[in-house]
């Protein structure tokens, strides 16, 4: 069996792998600065749990490159592949069914999955300052990234214990939507 930094090494080289030739929506920033962004909130948040770790680079596998479920198991496990399940959309259904089953999905997740769609939502809004879109398309976009917030929220707070730097995360978010003039949220 693989010890834990391997594994995780070997889930950051899978999704460099996966996502290569992709790029942020500013078309200059490789994809996986992303995933890197989104494990270092991770272990930001205080997660040092593998599967957290693993799924937090691969979280966007499934629903953006070749790589899919059954892959994601063989390679990494069943739990990894579950918590990447968890935050895939569904892209063959219509745009609008799209977002209410992924609502749905999202409430009915794990803590874990839960947790890296946090760290995922942070990463994105700090990512904005580096896109070319206006001050108006950046706070709607915010919105429309808070709008998960809410339907993780209460997953968050009931296992904050297992996340020991909840309330770091919490004021790193607050400090970027104070940057766009946008409420702070609140998760304690």
């Amino acid at each position: 069996m693989l010890d834990m930094k391997n594994k995780i090494e070997l889930s950051k080289q899978c999704a460099i792998k996966q996502h290569k030739g992709q790029y942020r929506k500013n078309n200059k920033t490789p994809y996986w600065y992303h995933l890197r962004d989104v494990v270092n909130n991770l272990e930001m948040m205080g997660i040092d749990d593998e599967s957290i770790l693993c799924a937090g680079w691969l979280h966007d596998s499934i629903e953006d490159t070749s790589f899919d479920f059954d892959d994601v198991s063989k390679s990494f496990g069943k739990k990894i592949a579950q918590i990447v399940s968890d935050l895939t959309k569904e892209t063959r259904l219509p745009k609008n069914q799209q977002e209410k089953n992924y609502l749905k999905q999202l409430s009915a997740s794990s803590w874990q999955s839960k947790v890296v769609k946090f760290a995922d939502i942070l990463a994105n809004i700090s990512d904005l300052k580096n896109s070319e879109l206006t001050q108006k398309q950046k706070i709607i976009q915010i919105k429309y990234k808070i709008k998960y917030l809410g339907v993780i929220k209460s997953g968050i707070i009931k296992n904050k214990s297992k996340i020991p730097n909840l309330f770091e995360a919490e004021n790193s978010l607050n400090l970027v939507l104070d940057q766009y003039d946008q409420r702070k949220i609140t998760l304690f």
